[in-house]
């Protein structure tokens, strides 16, 4: 089952949007204005990453810019054009995903500095928008065991020349589990956590 059918599923409304295309972004949001008066929390997880462990030299910038108008580009358009929504609630919530790549270093140039980039750009967005009672958090985790981080695995076995690695690779990466992450990302999209500020880093 795809994306759009499980949301419709939960009788959500599903909306394909490229977040790194800014007529693309404004024209999201003003179709969830049409439904909605205001928005009472904005979860921004789009990301991709390329490039993982390949050489400096041999970096495209096309990939690097492809990266940073995701993750980076990407993240700031759609906190643009939510944040008269969220304004409307009076106690609107930002929660951005960066990654512990941010801190750590990446296999990937471009993702390593773009999720550095959400997470100041976070801090930047907390200071700007408390005014208007939004509050603002971004997410730090660690290695998930997501479709993106099973493809960065498997390049460095690759990169290793041994394949059949994989396996073993994916135990000792100790993975955190999507589900229990998401639990942490709903607590903070809640009203228990008004008083929870800055980044949170997860496992």
């Amino acid at each position: 089952m795809n994306l759009r059918d499980k949301v419709r599923m939960l009788n959500g409304t599903f909306v394909h949007v490229n977040v790194s295309d800014e007529a693309s972004v404004k024209a999201m949001v003003e179709k969830i204005a049409t439904q909605f008066d205001y928005l009472d929390g904005w979860l921004h997880a789009a990301a991709i990453l390329k490039g993982a462990h390949v050489a400096l030299d041999e970096y495209t910038f096309d990939t690097w810019r492809s990266v940073l108008d995701v993750n980076l580009t990407g993240t700031f358009l759609c906190a643009k054009y939510a944040a008269p929504l969220l304004k409307g609630s009076g106690r609107g919530v930002v929660v951005l995903i960066s990654s512990i790549a941010a801190t750590l270093g990446s296999s990937s140039f471009a993702y390593g500095a773009s999720k550095g980039g959400v997470q100041s750009l976070g801090i930047t967005l907390a200071q700007r928008l408390a005014p208007d009672g939004i509050r603002v958090n971004v997410v730090s985790p660690d290695s998930i065991d997501t479709q993106m981080k099973r493809s960065v695995i498997a390049a460095e076995a690759e990169r290793r020349g041994d394949p059949a690695k994989f396996d073993a690779i994916v135990r000792n990466a100790n993975l955190g589990q999507p589900e229990g992450l998401a639990k942490v990302l709903a607590w903070l999209l809640s009203e228990d956590a008004d008083y929870v500020r800055g980044t949170i880093f997860t496992r």
